[in-house]
């Protein structure tokens, strides 16, 4: 390795002023190994400590940042001239840069802790530099003043790096500058608040920019305000909104993503917070992200390639930029749903994405080593000479001496990880943004096209009735969802069509394939970002084809809800599709992901419902679970909404009014709620369109039944509201469509009950006061949301009325007065055509059998109060020997009838059906019905 000497050459000269200096270590000193890796790393800093002597005794002890901002404060607090204060700025700077540098040379902070170190100084100066700036200008002209006679301040917005808190040793800073509201000031001149805050804005840009004897601060960029170089430098809040919503680009939007607000308010930190983020995030995933970065980043590439930047750790290939983009379009992408990715940093964007597995953990973790990497290199590059480079060092001294203090034994190994890092990234972020291969099918501009050579391209691909599918091509162009499109947005559509037409022409019933598909697209005319996805994943249109021919109502679902677009194409692994936990967990991380949002809370339960039906759908139709699993499925999505929504009202109520609590033998308790399931949800045989038959009950008694906030609620007050709250967020319609439809008929006294009932005045009902039809509702009833406490002494009072010693006669009586009350309401067809669920011979039958059975017996069995699903009930009967072999029969029936009731309402059909699809079924349960009631 060559000398230390011979490595600095002819930047020594600082270093020989700075061995003069009483404080410079001996030479059996151990801090002196340190600086001279210092002054391997940095030219820059060895000439502030030859210029600054007095900063040389406090490093050896430097182990970690303090930003001391308090002493620049008081250095500057009484200066009267702009000079003087831009000296005390450089020169604090000049110290604290010194520090960070040592820090990093010599391994004592890794790289994320530099680059917040450097971004807090500048936020610092910043902040000092503006304070100084407002101070001489409010001594001459006044105190600007908002309408409530609040002070105002000017608000910096930092963006890039500064924004990110991951600014680098020689950037400049990107600011751009707003106040919250236009006025007049009452001081000299009479200056309107925008003058007054103009000549703020280029005051602070003098103390910040100026070169003078002790260099500068900071190049100060102003140019990504609204409307660049030909705007004003500084903008109301209001006309700050004003661009964003009706002239912001796209390119802004990508900027925004970095926008954090350093000086200001509170208030007005988050009133700029509010109008940024409906611009930068949509509420819907923004897919043009991929091609609007993909295209910004190749217009990177050529100004690049133009400046012979092809050594360029942050713009060349494989660099800093590249990764930055991979980042920002996931968090474009999703943002909007997901709040925690609505932050500048890009190592919080990363932690997210690897946690809520939006993008693979090795993937992320490839990427964040590539950064980390990179970042270290650019630093140690600018460092040298404090200069705003990134490129790699032409002079092989100055490359030599970097790799020694990253660690390499050579340039030639730093070179080497650095082609390796830029692969990956390269790699990652191609794979990213990569566009359409040259195998693509030529687009098909239709309306160029004369009407023959429409038909005969339609009859080529195999149309059985290309004149048919012509027109209503035909009309779909000359519609107003053409009119909707932007001119991005026609493009793609032309791109995939040869391959839809394609896809739909191997499909039978062509013609209705293509008017459920042209109705999605005329959806999503006026969204770009679904084109966009569907041009993205050309191969995935076979698989959209082939769903909406086999079922309508997931065809009119994806219509309605085009967001459903991606989990139905995308539904992952059938071993993890299905799983409670990571369903309950997803649900949590996306509920979390826009806390305190109601609106969107509600929003991300009804899609997170839509999604998953339609992928437990999906797996049905492809025959890869069975009817009973669907059931199964649906009713375990249920009851992850049912938490989930307990959970959100009961937190909203206690921010209101405190936990409740009571007082029971003298000790305290806390009580809770419980929903209780009854019907197809409580039997887990719910199906694509049930309804949920629920109560809900509490366990409160004793003494001092209250909350305990400050606004206090008798706990029956409380519980009937909180039960109310579930409900709303249940039964509310939205944009999203309505949860689910909600009956709450089944409690005690039925509609003109409470709401909530307790624990024993439900015991006492069911005992006392019940109908024999309420016990046969409540073989399917089981606790599915809520407290887990009421769960025992609910099962508790659920086995005893069940278990309750039954005449047979008048059961049987009963049973079948109920019965024919129901199908006298239902009045379903017969003969040719039947109910499926309430013809006679049909499901209902087989639920009132199994209930008779049960309740026949319960009193002897017990284990029949264990099972809630017929399913269950009919093995346990059987297995007990209390029903026939040809009784247990009904089993498989019931399963059949299931099977065609899904079949049915994925084609949105009814559930009326030719009879001869089922007969040999109706006729078996007939003769069960017969032999059972009828002796």
């Amino acid at each position: 390795m060559n000398s230390f000497e011979t490595l600095i050459g002819g930047d020594g000269y600082s270093w020989q002023q700075l061995q003069q200096h009483p404080a410079f270590p001996a030479s059996d000193d151990p801090f002196l190994p340190e600086l001279q890796r210092l002054a391997l790393g940095s030219n820059y800093a060895i000439n502030q400590l030859a210029r600054y002597p007095a900063l040389l005794p406090s490093l050896p002890a430097l182990q970690r940042f303090e930003l001391a901002e308090h002493q620049l404060v008081t250095a500057v607090q009484d200066l009267t001239e702009a000079d003087d204060i831009k000296k005390q700025l450089r020169l604090f700077r000049h110290q604290k840069m010194v520090e960070i540098i040592f820090l990093d040379v010599c391994r004592r902070a890794d790289v994320e802790e530099i680059l917040r170190h450097i971004s807090a100084l500048a936020d610092c100066l910043i902040r000092q530099a503006q304070a100084q700036a407002e101070r001489i200008l409010s001594t001459r002209h006044g105190q600007p003043h908002d309408a409530q006679g609040n002070p105002m301040t000017l608000n910096v917005i930092g963006m890039g790096k500064l924004g990110g808190r991951e600014l680098n040793f020689s950037s400049d800073i990107d600011l751009i500058c707003c106040f919250s509201e236009e006025g007049e000031l009452d001081g000299f001149g009479k200056l309107a608040h925008s003058e007054y805050f103009t000549r703020v804005v280029k005051l602070l840009k003098e103390l910040l920019h100026e070169s003078t004897a002790d260099g500068f601060v900071y190049r100060v960029d102003l140019r990504l305000r609204p409307w660049g170089d030909a705007g004003p430098i500084v903008l109301s809040h209001s006309a700050f909104e004003h661009y964003y919503q009706l002239h912001g680009r796209e390119w802004e939007q990508y900027a925004m993503v970095k926008a954090r607000v350093i000086t200001g308010s509170a208030a007005d930190k988050q009133a700029l917070q509010d109008i940024l983020r409906p611009f930068v995030y949509r509420r819907y995933h923004d897919y043009r992200v991929f091609d609007g970065l993909a295209q910004l980043k190749n217009q990177i590439d050529r100004q690049a390639r133009q400046q012979g930047k092809l050594n360029n750790v942050k713009l060349g290939s494989g660099g800093i930029r590249e990764i930055e983009f991979f980042v920002q379009a996931f968090q474009i992408l999703k943002g909007g749903r997901n709040h925690q990715l609505q932050t500048p940093g890009i190592f919080e964007a990363m932690q997210v994405l690897a946690q809520q597995n939006i993008v693979e953990a090795p993937t992320i973790d490839a990427m964040r080593q590539a950064y980390c990497f990179l970042r270290r290199l650019e630093n140690r590059i600018q460092m040298m000479n404090d200069q705003q480079t990134h490129e790699i060092p032409a002079q092989q001294n100055l490359l030599q001496r970097i790799a020694l203090t990253l660690d390499y034994a050579d340039s030639d190994a730093l070179l080497q990880d650095l082609q390796q890092q830029q692969a990956i990234v390269s790699e990652q972020f191609s794979t990213l943004f990569e566009t359409p291969s040259d195998d693509q099918p030529d687009s098909i501009d239709w309306v160029q096209l004369s009407p023959e050579q429409q038909f005969d391209t339609l009859q080529a691909l195999g149309f059985v009735q290309p004149e048919d599918i012509r027109q209503q091509l035909d009309a779909f162009h000359r519609s107003s969802a053409i009119v909707y499109m932007s001119e991005k947005a026609t493009q793609r559509f032309h791109s995939f069509l040869p391959e839809l037409l394609k896809q739909i022409a191997a499909q039978p019933q062509q013609s209705m394939l293509l008017g459920r598909l042209l109705a999605l697209l005329s959806s999503i005319a006026g969204r770009s970002v679904y084109f966009e996805f569907l041009y993205q994943n050309i191969p995935l249109l076979q698989k959209l084809v082939q769903t909406f021919a086999s079922s309508a109502w997931i065809a009119e679902q994806v219509t309605r809800y085009p967001m459903l677009l991606e989990p139905l194409l995308y539904p992952g692994s059938l071993e993890q599709r299905f799983e409670r936990k990571r369903l309950q967990a997803e649900l949590t991380v996306q509920l979390n992901n826009v806390a305190q949002d109601v609106e969107l809370e509600l929003d991300v339960l009804r899609q997170f419902k839509r999604a998953q039906t339609l992928v437990i759908a999906s797996a049905e139709m492809s025959a890869e679970i069975s009817a009973l699993q669907v059931s199964r499925y649906l009713s375990e999505l249920a009851e992850i909404l049912l938490q989930a929504v307990y959970r959100l009202a009961w937190r909203e109520m206690i921010e209101q009014y405190g936990e409740p609590g009571c007082m029971i033998d003298g000790q305290p308790y806390r009580p809770g709620m419980a929903i209780i399931a009854y019907g197809k949800l409580g039997g887990y045989e719910l199906h694509y369109q049930s309804d949920l038959d629920i109560i809900f009950l509490h366990d409160s008694r004793g003494e001092q039944q209250a909350t305990n906030g400050q606004k206090t609620l008798d706990n029956s007050v409380f519980f009937a509201r909180l039960a109310q709250k579930i409900i709303s967020k249940i039964n509310l319609r939205i944009a999203a469509g309505q949860l689910y439809e909600i009956d709450t008929r089944l409690r005690p006294d039925g509609a003109a009950g409470m709401l909530v009932s307790s624990l024993s005045a439900y015991a006492r009902y069911q005992q006392e006061k019940a109908w024999v039809w309420e016990h046969q509702a409540l073989i399917r009833a089981r606790l599915v949301a809520g407290d887990d406490a009421i769960s025992a002494p609910f099962e508790r009072i659920r086995s005893e009325v069940l278990r309750q010693p039954r005449d047979d006669e008048e059961l049987k009586s009963a049973v079948c007065e109920m019965r024919e009350k129901i199908y006298q309401a239902k009045k379903p067809p017969e003969g040719d055509t039947i109910n499926i669920k309430h013809s006679h011979g049909c499901m209902v039958d087989i639920e009132f059998l199994v209930q008779y059975w049960v309740l026949l017996h319960a009193n002897k069995f017990a284990s029949l109060c264990e099972t809630t699903d017929n399913i269950g009930l009919l093995t346990a009967l059987h297995e007990l020997n209390l029903i026939s072999d040809r009784e247990v029969q009904l089993r498989d029936i019931y399963q059949t009838f299931h099977s065609h009731l899904h079949t049915r309402v994925l084609q949105n059909l009814s559930a009326d059906m030719p009879s001869s699809d089922v007969q040999a079924q109706i006729d078996q349960v007939l003769a069960c019905w017969n032999d059972t009631f009828k002796q």
